[in-house]
Formats: C-alpha cells, sequence, structure tokens
C-alpha cells in the first residue's frame, strides 16, 4: 500500500487540504448538530412509544423511494459536468420541481392505499402530510449541488448543522405537548421549510420550463444511470423495514428501527462526512490511477480506524448501552442492536466503492451491481423474518457480503489492486478490534450484574479503548503516525 505521507505534487497537495478541511468543517456542524439531535431523540423516545415509530416508519418507506426520482441525479451531473450553462440548469431544476409537484399530487391518492397496506389507518394522514416534502425537496436540489460543486464546505455544512438542529427543537416541543407521533411528522416539514428559504437565499435561481431535452440528453443519461442506483439502494436497504411492518407489526418495526439508527449512527457519521467531499476529490484524480489509488487506501484506512471499534464495541456492550439510554421498555432493542452492529461494521468496509465506480465514470456498473444487490437482499430479509428480528438482523450479515463481491472486483481492476492489496488498509482496524472484543467480553464475565448499567458501561467504554490504542500504537505505529503526518501537512 502507498504510504499517505509521500511526497506528492503541489496540486495533490492542494487536493489534501480540500480534502482534510472539508471534512473538518463538515464535522464540526454535523456533529453539534447531531448532539443537540440526539438528545432530542432520547428525551423523546421516554415520551413516545415503539409503535409511534413504527406508524411513522411505515410512511415513510413510500415517501423515501419516490423522493429519490425527484432530482434526476442532478447533484452528481453538475459535479461531474461542470459544462452545463446556466440556462440548462434552470430547465433541469424546472424538471425537478415539476416531478417534485407531481409527487405531491400522487402521493396525496395514494395515502390510503398505502394505509390500507400497512393495516394501520393513521398512515393515511403521515402520508398527506409527508407529501409537501417532495415539493420543498425538489426546491433545494440545485442550490445545494451548485454549493457543493463550488466547493463550499463550509456553507453546507452550517445549512445541514441549522436543518438537523430545528428538527429536533420542534420534535422535543411537538412531544411535550402531547402530539404524539405527529412530533415525527412535524419536525420534517417544518425543518425542509426552513432549509428551503436559507438554500435559495444563497443561491437564488428561476426554474425554467425542461424544454430543447436534446441538449440535455447525456446530461439526463447520466443521471439516469445514477437515479437507477438509487433507486435499487433504497429498494433493498428499505426492504428489511417493509418486511417487518407487514409481517410483524408495527411494534416490531418500531423496535428494529431504534436498533438501525443506533447501530449505524458511529459508522453512517463518518463515511458521511467523508462523502460530502470524496466526490471532487476523486473526480480529479480519476485518470491518474496512482493518486486514485492513494486517495482510496488513505481514505478506508482512515474510515476503518474510527469506526470499526465503534461498531464492535457497541455490538459487545449492547444491553447495557440499551438500558442505559433507553430504558426497560425497550430490552426488545437488544439483539438486534448486536447484530446490526456488526453488518454495520462490513457496511464501512464498503463505503467507498461506489464512488470508485460513480466518479471513474462507471455509472452503469454502478447501477447493474445495485439491482444486483436488490435481487438478494429482500428475499434473504424475508428468510430471516420467520426468525424474528434476530433473523432479518442475520439476513444482513449473511446477504450483504454476498451482494458486495461484486462490486469488489471491479473496483479491485479499476484500480489494478491484488486480493491481499485490497485487505491491506483493514487490518490495523480489524486486529485492534478482535482484541479489543476479546478483552471486553472477559471483563463482562466478572463485572457485578447488580452494578448501574452506567457503570457497567463506562467500565467497558474504558477498558476497550484502552485495549485498542494499545493494539494500535504498539503494532501499528508507524501507520498511525503516517496518517497523521498526512493531515498535518495540510495544515503547512
Amino acid at each position: 500500500m502507498a504510504d499517505p505521507s509521500s511526497p506528492s505534487t503541489d496540486a495533490t497537495q492542494g487536493l489534501d487540504r480540500s480534502l482534510v478541511q472539508g471534512i473538518a468543517w463538515t464535522a464540526v456542524w454535523r456533529w453539534l448538530a447531531q448532539a443537540i439531535s440526539w438528545l432530542g431523540t432520547l428525551y423523546v423516545a421516554r415520551i413516545l412509544t415503539p409503535g409511534d415509530y413504527g406508524l411513522v416508519a411505515m410512511a415513510t418507506i413510500p415517501i423515501g423511494f419516490a423522493r429519490l426520482i425527484e432530482d434526476l441525479g442532478l447533484d452528481a451531473i453538475i459535479l461531474q459536468d461542470r459544462s452545463l450553462t446556466q440556462e440548462e440548469l434552470r430547465r433541469l431544476a424546472g424538471a425537478a420541481l415539476g416531478l417534485g409537484a407531481g409527487l405531491t399530487v400522487l402521493f396525496l391518492g395514494l395515502s390510503i392505499p398505502i394505509s390500507l397496506y400497512f393495516r394501520e389507518p393513521q398512515v393515511a394522514g403521515i402520508v398527506c402530510a409527508l407529501s409537501v416534502t417532495f415539493i420543498l425537496d425538489s426546491l433545494q436540489i440545485l442550490p445545494r449541488a451548485l454549493l457543493q460543486r463550488d466547493l463550499q464546505f463550509r456553507t453546507l455544512a452550517w445549512i445541514n448543522g441549522l436543518q438537523v438542529s430545528f428538527a429536533a427543537a420542534v420534535m422535543v416541543v411537538a412531544a411535550w405537548a402531547g402530539l404524539g407521533f405527529w412530533s415525527l411528522v412535524a419536525n420534517t416539514i417544518l425543518s425542509y421549510a426552513l432549509v428551503t428559504v436559507v438554500l435559495y437565499l444563497h443561491r437564488p435561481f428561476a426554474p425554467a420550463w425542461p424544454t430543447e431535452v436534446r441538449r440535455l440528453a447525456r446530461a439526463l443519461m447520466s443521471g439516469w444511470n445514477i437515479l437507477v442506483s438509487r433507486m435499487a439502494y433504497y429498494g433493498y436497504s428499505s426492504a428489511d423495514s417493509t418486511i417487518i411492518g407487514r409481517l410483524l407489526g408495527k411494534e416490531a418495526l418500531g423496535v428494529f428501527g431504534f436498533a438501525s439508527t443506533f447501530a449505524a449512527l458511529p459508522v453512517r457519521e463518518v463515511t458521511s462526512l467523508v462523502s460530502g467531499v470524496v466526490p471532487g476529490v476523486f473526480t480529479a484524480v480519476q485518470h491518474d490511477r496512482p493518486a486514485l489509488r492513494r486517495y482510496f487506501f488513505l481514505l478506508t484506512e482512515a474510515i476503518s480506524l474510527l469506526t470499526l471499534p465503534a461498531a464492535f464495541g457497541l455490538a459487545v456492550t449492547a444491553d447495557d448501552f440499551v438500558l442505559l439510554a433507553l430504558g426497560e421498555k425497550w430490552r426488545g432493542v437488544i439483539e438486534p442492536l448486536r447484530l446490526m452492529s456488526l453488518y454495520m461494521a462490513i457496511y464501512s468496509c464498503q463505503s467507498l466503492l461506489g464512488h470508485v465506480l460513480l466518479w471513474t465514470g462507471h455509472f452503469s456498473a454502478n447501477m447493474w451491481l445495485s439491482l444486483f444487490a436488490l435481487l438478494v437482499l429482500p428475499g434473504c430479509f424475508y428468510i430471516g423474518a420467520q426468525y424474528d428480528l434476530t433473523g432479518v438482523a442475520l439476513a444482513w450479515i449473511v446477504g450483504f457480503p454476498l451482494a458486495l463481491l461484486p462490486g469488489i472486483v471491479i473496483v479491485k481492476r479499476i484500480l489494478d489492486i491484488s486480493w491481499s492489496q485490497y485487505w491491506v488498509p483493514y487490518r490495523p482496524a480489524l486486529t485492534g478490534c478482535l482484541c479489543m472484543a476479546a478483552a471486553v467480553a472477559a471483563l463482562r464475565l466478572v463485572l457485578p450484574a447488580d452494578w448501574h448499567h452506567a457503570w457497567r458501561l463506562s467500565i467497558q467504554a474504558c477498558a476497550g479503548a484502552t485495549v485498542y490504542i494499545a493494539v494500535m500504537w504498539v503494532a501499528f505505529g508507524e501507520r498511525i503516525r503516517a496518517l497523521y503526518q498526512t493531515v498535518r501537512d495540510t495544515r503547512a
């Protein structure tokens, strides 16, 4: 593997600086907002019931899938094709707005059939209310994409932070006022409305009717491939919730939703930070294979070092964490959380594969790989649901690697690396996590069961962190220093 601290050209140093600073700004604002959000979530979880969360989850499954259609792949098109004129951008934005309005009308009509599918009449009202977000979301597409193209990471970060913080505040006030599951609907609608206004003030635009489609054909073709990929991703990533809601009911769906959310938090917080700035960097070096390999290895190793210990740690300490954070009524979350945390460890190991495919122009390959996952995973979830929530979580652990394998093969060829080289960046984190998990598991055997969960969790966390850091320092100190030097050089 290339040393991330090896000498680089001025251009590469500039990209290093943009990458690190972009991640830093995004991290500051995002984590501040997420801290506020999770404090609100923990407060509201003690007021609402699993059924409240299950009702909203049922409504958001079809709403979320349809939302993938309204952007037409516009954000990715702008990042890749900077030759689009202002008039072409206005027409693409007009097409997105028209589609957003059409989806709002469509879901007003589909609200009752959706509620009949889930056998929950209250879902109809939730779907009607959330359908307004289609129009709001379509108005955000162009200004948000332009800010990302112009590398305005700081502006995007505080706008996203504003949305999350405002949504949390609305949710807490509404739940305290006794609105029940409507508090989970109101926070979404009002936060979308606020951010739409803020984005328009930063990048005002006037949508135009999408005429002269031939001039937009190339951009729309790329967007179509991206769109199909996103729809397939949403299909297989939400298939577990759809099947649970249908076969196991709203209570089980609410429990599994919390397990999935907590398991995903430490991993997706890190991967989403990287995903916000990686497209520009990978696009810049897509024709420079050594540089592309360097960034892939560098970011993969950094992501694994941060996410794998959190995922493994949560899997080992799930019982104490759930009982401390959520209370006894959420005990059913524990076992699904253990397994979903292990799945998220697998997920973090592939978080850059899609970026390599997209930003080197392999749109068709990315689309077919997503469709393959859509073919494989829902069947796994259906079989797993026969064995309750634990079976669905196990289906992720077994089925996801099978669906992932063809993508790994293609990315290996793009980067021109061997199987042994591909696994090198994961070795430090995996080694440290296995040692950490073994140490914490042994510690749990001697910890008194009647101790307060806060004490038990704190002791396990400190012991696990100590073991992980010790392994990194003793066995992989040179690698850690190389990564640190890379970050330090960007500040020079």
